[in-house]
């Protein structure tokens, strides 16, 4: 018996021996793909090709690819690999340019597993490709017009109002806070109020519904780390596995609260300004109503309403809700972190943009009001240094969706070859960005912007896919900024992290464990 088990042992051995001398032949002849093309590439090591770190859980993607980046120094472009699959990575501003906005039509899709029949809310505009995402776009674009902007105002000046009073008491007190936490629920009060109409009161109830849900969708698990592995490695396998991006339960709590909300405002002609009243209105007619251009008041007038098949369904509807809300929160909470801690490290900064608040509130009557917050330029530099140092986004993916020849050169994409563009490696540079480890918002003067390409800053991406939320994203990170300035100093203290590590689970950039700084009362 003892020699039949060790012959059995002996023959699965050699099976294995056999089975992995194989996989690692197949994979060796896969990493020929660029060589083949001619074009540079960082050679790959077995079996994760160059993203063993990421694979491993040692670092965030965003890095990652910065890595290869600086590894490509002195190319245009080079290829990548991620097991076997191919990724190409655009370093060239101009090259750049030309994939985000002249030869958009060769790049227009990101390349992300979706399947909003299965997953309602993956059919969002982030994720839609070609010719829906077209369609959809055309349609929200008009939500995002600084008439709309100026209509929902009011809600961030509340929130922002009760984000500086809840901190009151732990200011007198001089106590150490975990910031991204508090940042994060004035931004969930926000986006649950401009996005759902629902007031979740998140800033005095840490543990609200409403709070939990938004931390459960950037939570990621081991299986869903390896789900969304296989969805991006093999769609089709995704699809026949029946994997899905996001927790059913999630799921099902938000599409049944944005029917919930819809349905309750239809039947009582209930209307608020916001976001939800928005994609009722294209829901209902296909367009949303223009802005009146007046200087004495705010409103609408209406338009046409378009036929049926332009209209949003209620599953689209709570789509395009929920991922205002996933993204809007998260990356604003994320901004102000960063922000917070670098001017904690840079006193005088903190202390010019705290004096430029002072001065164009005093101006205008000491209320945050739309015109006062874009006259604060200061701000807006510090806003900008943070976005080029810490980009929520760290890469931008696009799918080439056409045979496309990059100018200049030899070298041919074949439609279905992923493409990525290192936003953070970009953001680091030392050619566009001299020791660009230090937090400098003379940056973003008028006279510095003008000496670097426009395409080596790229937080909300740019072109024909550039975020349609990014005047409400800033808008609400300087609201909340000004909120806290205007009343409160902050410090490093000992359980400030430095240097940051960030974490390696996420894919927007965000420190692991959190931001502790001090909070004071501020002394004029």
């Amino acid at each position: 018996m003892a020699i039949i088990f060790e012959s059995l042992l002996l023959e699965a051995g050699v099976l294995a021996a056999c089975i992995i001398t194989a996989i690692y032949f197949y994979f060796k002849r896969s990493w020929i793909y660029w060589k083949e093309r001619n074009v540079p590439y960082v050679e790959p090591t077995f079996p994760f090709g160059n993203f063993s770190d990421m694979a491993l859980l040692r670092k965030p993607i965003g890095e990652v690819y910065k890595n290869l980046y600086d590894q490509l120094e002195g190319e245009k472009y080079g290829g990548t690999y991620m097991f076997t699959k191919a990724g190409f990575l655009f370093r060239d501003p101009e090259i750049i340019k030309n994939v985000l906005v002249k030869d958009f039509s060769n790049f227009h899709d990101r390349g992300f597993y979706m399947n909003e029949e299965r997953e309602p809310l993956s059919g969002h505009l982030f994720l839609l490709p070609g010719t829906k995402w077209r369609n959809l776009r055309v349609k929200l674009t008009p939500t995002f017009t600084s008439g709309k902007m100026k209509m929902m105002f009011q809600t961030l000046v509340d929130c922002g109002q009760e984000l500086g009073e809840c901190l009151t008491e732990t200011a007198n007190n001089e106590e150490v806070i975990e910031i991204k936490d508090v940042v994060a629920r004035f931004s969930t009060d926000i986006i649950s109020s401009c996005a759902f109409g629902i007031q979740c009161n998140c800033l005095k109830n840490p543990d609200a519904e409403f709070r939990k849900w938004g931390r459960k969708i950037f939570e990621l698990s081991i299986r869903g780390f390896i789900a969304g592995l296989v969805m991006f490695m093999t769609p089709a396998l995704a699809d026949k596995l029946k994997l899905k991006q996001f927790d059913t339960e999630m799921s099902e709590y938000f599409l049944k609260m944005v029917q919930d909300t819809v349905s309750y405002r239809e039947e009582n002609n209930f209307k608020r300004n916001d976001f939800m009243q928005l994609l009722i209105q294209l829901k209902n007619k296909g367009v949303v109503d223009a802005d009146i251009k007046n200087d004495h008041q705010e409103g609408h007038t209406t338009v046409e309403e378009k036929s049926d098949d332009t209209k949003l369904s209620m599953n689209s509807l709570a789509a395009q809700a929920f991922v205002f809300f996933g993204a809007g929160f998260e990356t604003s909470s994320t901004t102000m972190t960063f922000c917070l801690y670098e001017l904690c490290i840079n006193s005088e900064i903190q202390d010019r943009v705290r004096w430029e608040i002072d001065e164009i509130l005093e101006k205008h009557d000491g209320k945050i009001t739309y015109e006062a917050v874009q006259e604060m330029e200061y701000l807006d530099k510090v806003v900008s240094e943070t976005l080029r140092k810490y980009p929520p986004l760290p890469i931008l993916n696009r799918e080439c969706t056409k045979t496309y020849h990059i100018p200049g050169t030899d070298i041919v994409l074949n439609k279905g070859d992923l493409t990525v563009i290192p936003v953070l490696g970009l953001h680091h540079d030392p050619k566009y960005y001299p020791n660009p480890e230090k937090f400098d918002p003379e940056r973003f003067s008028e006279e510095e912007k003008a000496k670097r390409h426009h395409y080596v800053y790229l937080p909300f991406g740019e072109g024909p896919r550039i975020c349609i939320g990014l005047r409400f994203g800033l808008m609400q990170t300087k609201v909340g900024l000004i909120s806290l300035l205007s009343r409160y100093q902050f410090n490093v203290s000992k359980e400030t992290p430095m240097p940051l590590a960030m974490d390696v689970k996420s894919f927007i950039l965000s420190p692991v464990g959190g931001m502790h700084l001090q909070i004071k009362k501020r002394v004029k």
